[in-house]
Parts: structure tokens; C-alpha cells; sequence
């Protein structure tokens, strides 16, 4: 998988995405109306990586293991454009961070075949219209002893990619409807690290265009239980052209994403699921019983919302 997947967090359709109105339990029609974000709303999401932690075992490393996890937070910053001097721009912001136990295999050189790992990272996106411009700095600390001397190295990446797109997005969409996205991003890489505090070494800077392409389809209501909630949900499969890597999203009828599960190679990595959010002007729900009755919800645009930050927060982990 190539590393643009980094640059595709695209928080901003959580925010500008269309109305939706449900009509039946498997017929979902979209009205091009957008909800209203307040500053300060968030939606925190908990992160299930066994998937992923079980994959980077091979023959240099046993076992990794997981002692804590902060959960992915997407915040909508306000409505800005002084970083790009675009027009009509609104400001959405991800963090995460995670830590690890990478405990290797006999005889690696390094004391008790154990290393502590913290990774980090925070995404602040600038989106307009067509175009996004994403700024992400990832941090990777590790802590070893090697003949009972310490060690602390520090790896400090940069990426800041923009991203184009003249896809339109469907009018209305059901169960059973298909859909194609086209984007050009551009990113450019940066990295440093050091050991112990010395003096950081940079590498040479990347700059990289890439072309995606994004196939979706509705495929799906089903129902996801969490935090003591039944939500009923439009399940929604994300695949781009050429790679071996797929999602799926469960949007409730308010546009939440609720769930989102990334796959590598047909083997599930990661799942994401909703824990907690605050969301001022918040759409009215639809329970089960009133499903045939008009109501509004944004729209099918979000699944791109929580594959794109569970790609992010992989590829971070992965890196190293």
C-alpha cells in the first residue's frame, strides 16, 4: 500500500456533508442540504488494532503488545482560510497516540528483547469546496537498553499534501448504488530523527502526485451495537483501484459513522467504533419504529471520513 493514504485524511466531509432522508429500512434517498457544526464538536472513536499488531510479528519480532491507546479524536476547528488563501474554508483536526510494548526475538542484541514504543499523531486539514490541504506530523519514541545503556530515539515526520478532486458526488443514493471518486494529491514528505538528544539528522525531502481512484458501494442496512446502543446503519464498502486494502463504514441515520473496519490483504487490521462525541446541532435521530417517517440525516459523503483516519493512524503504526 503506498504511503498517500497518510495524506487522505479528509475530516472535512463530516462537515459539509449532504442531508439524507429515510424512507425505508433498505431505501435510503439524499437531499443536498448540510448540517450545521458548531467549533468544538467532536466525535472520539476507540481503536481495536489486534488485527494489525498480530501482522507485525515475523521473524524478528515475537510479540507486540499494547499498553495503551487514546482512542481517535476528529474536532471541527472553525471556519478558516488564512492557511491557504482559499475561499470558504472550514479547519477539521485529528489526533491519536498509542503505545506499544515490541518485544523481539531471542538473541536481537537488545536487553531483554523488549523495546517501549509511543507513536503520536496530529492531522490539522483545511478544506474548501473542491480541495483540502492536509498538514500532518507523526512522532515515533523508543526506549531500549542495549548492555544496560539507554537509549531514546525520536523519529519526527512531516507531510503536507493537497488534495484535488472534480469528482461530483451522487445526487441520491440507496442500497445497491455504486459511485467512483477521482482525486490528484500531492504531498511532501519530511523526516528527522536523533538518538539520545544529539543533533537531529534530516533525510532528503519527497515530493509525490498521485492519482486515486475510489470505488464505493452501498451494500447494506445493518445494525451495530455499541456503548449500549442498537444504531441501524447504512453499510457502505470503500475500495481505490489498484490496491490490495478495503473498508467498510456503518453510517446511522443521523450521518454518524459508527464503525469503521480497515482490511489488508482480506484480513482485518483495525476497527474503529464510536465511544463518545459531542455534536451541538445534532440531527434528530430515527428509532427503529419510525423508519418510514420522513426524517433528515447527513449524507452518504462521511464514509470517506473514517476509512481515511483509520488508514492514517495504520500507516503511522506501520511505519516502524
Amino acid at each position: 500500500m503506498s504511503r498517500q493514504f497518510l495524506s487522505t485524511f479528509v475530516i472535512l466531509l463530516i462537515f459539509i456533508a449532504p442531508l439524507v432522508s429515510s424512507e425505508s429500512n433498505s431505501d435510503f434517498t439524499v437531499d443536498n442540504k448540510e448540517p450545521e457544526m458548531t467549533t468544538g464538536d467532536y466525535f472520539l472513536y476507540d481503536l481495536d488494532m489486534t488485527g494489525m499488531l498480530d501482522s507485525m510479528e515475523d521473524e524478528d519480532i515475537d510479540e507486540v503488545l499494547e499498553n495503551s491507546n487514546s482512542g481517535m479524536r476528529m474536532e471541527y476547528g472553525g471556519d478558516s482560510c488564512l492557511q491557504t488563501g482559499w475561499d470558504d474554508c472550514g479547519i477539521g483536526l485529528m489526533t491519536w497516540e498509542v503505545n506499544l510494548t515490541v518485544i523481539f526475538s531471542e538473541g536481537s542484541g537488545i536487553d531483554n528483547d523488549r523495546m517501549v514504543m509511543l507513536m503520536k499523531i496530529e492531522t490539522t486539514t483545511v478544506f474548501a469546496e473542491t480541495k483540502s490541504q492536509d498538514t500532518t506530523v507523526q512522532t515515533i519514541d523508543s526506549w531500549f537498553t542495549i548492555d544496560n545503556e539507554p537509549y531514546h530515539q525520536e523519529i519526527v515526520m512531516t507531510e503536507v499534501s493537497v488534495d484535488t478532486t472534480e469528482s461530483v458526488e451522487p445526487e441520491s443514493v440507496k442500497v445497491g448504488d455504486t459511485w467512483t471518486t477521482e482525486h490528484v494529491i500531492e504531498t511532501t514528505y519530511n523526516e528527522k530523527s536523533r538518538m539520545n538528544g544529539e543533533a537531529w539528522e534530516h533525510e532528503e525531502e519527497i515530493v509525490e502526485t498521485d492519482n486515486t481512484t475510489t470505488n464505493y458501494n452501498a451494500e447494506s442496512i445493518s445494525n451495530v451495537y455499541v456503548v449500549n446502543t442498537t444504531y441501524q446503519t447504512m453499510k457502505i464498502k470503500e475500495v481505490e483501484m489498484g490496491s490490495e486494502a478495503m473498508g467498510y463504514s456503518y453510517i446511522a441515520d443521523s450521518g454518524m459513522p459508527i464503525k469503521t473496519e480497515y482490511y489488508e490483504e482480506g484480513s482485518l487490521q483495525m476497527i474503529a467504533t464510536l465511544s463518545e462525541y459531542s455534536w451541538t446541532n445534532e440531527p434528530s435521530q430515527s428509532s427503529e419504529t419510525d423508519l418510514n417517517e420522513e426524517s433528515v440525516l447527513p449524507g452518504f459523503t462521511m464514509v470517506s471520513v473514517m476509512t481515511s483516519s483509520v488508514l492514517a493512524v495504520y500507516f503511522v503504526a506501520r511505519k516502524q
